[in-house]
């Protein structure tokens, strides 16, 4: 009774331990999550930088070329209470957060250049964040402005004033 106890269990252990088929390979779920070194789209590869900082854009990167946030692990968005995501066809391009006191700012950060840059709201907490806001940034402003349910544009100024807007969807929670 006993060996047939111990085969029972050794092959019951065996089969906990088998990982179930997954037909996603390593590279779609590091293009789907933007894995550090990954290739997504037209071959170019996936951001790695995971923190977000208060600096401009990097020298001749363009400012209207938002770049898929992909691994923003490292962010830190202070003190939040919700927060929204602006993504254009599925990828996320502007993240922003606040806390619930009307006056304290939220924050929000973009990838440019394959750098992730924060940016500052004006005073006015979640629910300004949620109904649409400014976000500025060292050297290019974001702006938020709700067109429908879970609908926004989102329209970049750089430091002359020039401007470029997308449409897309501004989900918040």
């Amino acid at each position: 009774m006993n060996k047939t106890l111990i085969i029972a269990t050794a092959l019951l252990v065996a089969a906990c331990s088998q990982e179930p088929a997954s037909s996603e390979s390593a590279d779609d779920f590091a293009n789907r999550v933007g894995a550090p070194g990954a290739v997504v789209e037209g071959g170019v590869p996936a951001p790695v930088e995971t923190t977000a900082v208060k600096a401009p854009p990097p020298a001749n990167a363009d400012v209207f070329r938002l770049e898929k946030l992909g691994n923003i692990g490292g962010v830190d968005l202070g003190p939040r209470a919700g927060g929204c995501t602006f993504s254009v066809q599925g990828q996320e391009m502007l993240i922003a957060a606040a806390p619930a006191d009307r006056a304290l700012p939220g924050k929000a950060t973009v990838r440019i250049g394959g750098q992730l840059l924060l940016l500052d709201s004006p005073p006015g907490g979640i629910e300004q964040v949620r109904s649409g806001t400014s976000f500025a940034g060292e050297g290019f402003s974001a702006r938020i402005t709700r067109t429908g349910p879970d609908q926004a544009s989102l329209t970049i100024a750089d430091a002359a004033g020039t401007q470029k807007a997308f449409a897309g969807n501004w989900v918040c929670s």
